[in-house]
């Protein structure tokens, strides 16, 4: 039988996150999906050019056993965000399953 602090451990490591289109809810779907890293971990990022007058960058790391929560950049239309100036950006569209959700 485990104890409750075990159990505990257990959850908080399973890496339980809530999704970037759930914390950031946007209906009107990103210019641009991108991704770091490899199809089984990375940082997925989400970019709006010009949404409202402002550019919006959503980006969320995850992996097969956890993952951080997402975050959200707001930025002037036209700006180049911190996550655009990483070379291992590729821009040709989501990892399978993570493609935004309106």
């Amino acid at each position: 039988m485990r104890s409750p602090a075990s159990t505990l451990l257990l959850l908080a490591l399973s890496g339980c996150c809530t999704a970037p289109w759930v914390r950031f809810p946007e209906k009107t779907p990103p210019d641009r999906s991108c991704t770091t890293g490899s199809a089984v971990q990375g940082t997925d990022v989400y970019i709006w050019e010009c949404l409202r007058g402002q550019k919006v960058v959503v980006s969320q790391y995850s992996a097969e056993m956890t993952c951080q929560s997402a975050t959200r950049e707001v930025l002037a239309c036209g700006a180049r965000s911190t996550l655009e100036a990483d070379p291992s950006l590729d821009c040709h569209g989501p990892r399978a399953g993570f493609a935004w959700v309106p």
